[in-house]
């Protein structure tokens, strides 16, 4: 799994809040917290939310089905 951690020094703020969507995405998508729609909001219009969190559920989705496909067949 990525470190968060070391976000800063790869990324900018507006990808390493997209990141931490996708992340948050992945295990709690219940508990996003106001400091991160923030951020997000500060960043990215509508639209890029919109954007950001069918991209982030896709691949996710895609992960998801292929992992049990694999376990299936």
């Amino acid at each position: 799994m990525a470190d968060p951690g070391q976000w800063a020094r790869l990324f900018q703020p507006a990808e390493i809040a997209a990141l931490d969507l996708a992340t948050r995405l992945c295990h709690d998508s219940h508990a996003l917290g106001e400091e991160l729609i923030a951020r997000l909001r500060a960043h990215y219009d509508a639209r890029g939310l919109a954007e950001l969190l069918l991209v982030a559920g896709q691949a996710n989705m895609y992960n998801r089905v292929g992992s049990a496909a694999r376990q299936l067949f």
